[in-house]
């Protein structure tokens, strides 16, 4: 195993840990790791199976704690419009995108730390837009989940519903993007031997996740996904700035 690929490895099990803390972070930590041993648009696929399984490991553990409600009026949008952004995904410039949803993402985060008590609006309006924009950011740029925590987070669910609701949306959307993905054939036949090993570490990197989340405060939960979301914006503009 070259040192590249076992950097990729260890990055995989880390992102499903942290993942399974903050509910998002896997693809936008995987991302730019993988695009070292792979073009950007295989290494968004390959992020996607991986970030299938994470979730999906996350939800067997945290289902009875899943928001119906939420996850209804959140994933229905969610799923329509990961699958337009999965269509669009080889014919659009993705970068002013990026930018936008940085930009976006960094000052909601900066805001929240500021102002601890600040909620978006406790609505089903509320619910349905995050549904719509982490479902679009979800097929076209791969990068869902810090949308997506943005709108939850600003919700009054406990850290375990959180986590399970966010998973339960995720799983969906990722069968709806990972079946247009394959439709198109966008993952080339030589890299398929990677999504054995990847569901073996997102196991792993899940286990470990979901037992520190039993061990900490909601407010520590929600500091930590703020904190990565301004992490994360940084990362996405410097990476378009390149």
């Amino acid at each position: 195993m070259t040192p590249i690929m076992f950097a990729f490895f260890a990055a995989s099990f880390a992102a499903a840990a942290v993942a399974s803390v903050t509910a998002f972070g896997t693809a936008t930590l995987l991302i730019p790791v993988a695009s070292l041993i792979l073009d950007l648009r295989q290494a968004i696929v390959l992020v996607a199976f991986f970030h299938f399984f994470s979730n999906a490991f996350r939800l067997m553990s945290l289902w009875r704690h899943i928001d119906r409600h939420t996850a209804l009026l959140y994933g229905v949008p969610a799923v329509v419009f990961a699958f337009i952004g999965a269509w669009l995904f080889g014919n659009i410039e993705t970068g002013a995108l990026s930018l936008i949803f940085a930009v976006f993402i960094i000052a909601f985060a900066v805001f929240s730390l500021i102002k601890p008590d600040f909620r978006l609006p406790d609505s089903d309006r509320t619910l349905v837009t995050g549904g719509v924009l982490s479902g679009l950011s979800a097929g076209l740029l791969g990068l869902a989940g810090a949308i997506r925590s943005m709108f939850l987070i600003s919700t009054k669910m406990s850290k375990e519903t959180y986590v399970a609701t966010a998973a339960a949306i995720s799983v969906v959307v990722d069968i709806t993007r990972i079946s247009v993905y394959t439709a198109n054939r966008e993952l080339s036949g030589e890299n398929y031997w990677l999504i054995l090993p990847l569901i073996a570490i997102a196991f792993g990197g899940t286990y470990v996740g979901t037992r520190v989340l039993k061990n900490i405060s909601h407010r520590t939960v929600r500091f930590s996904v703020l904190f990565l979301l301004i992490i994360i914006g940084i990362q996405t503009i410097l990476a378009e700035l390149r």
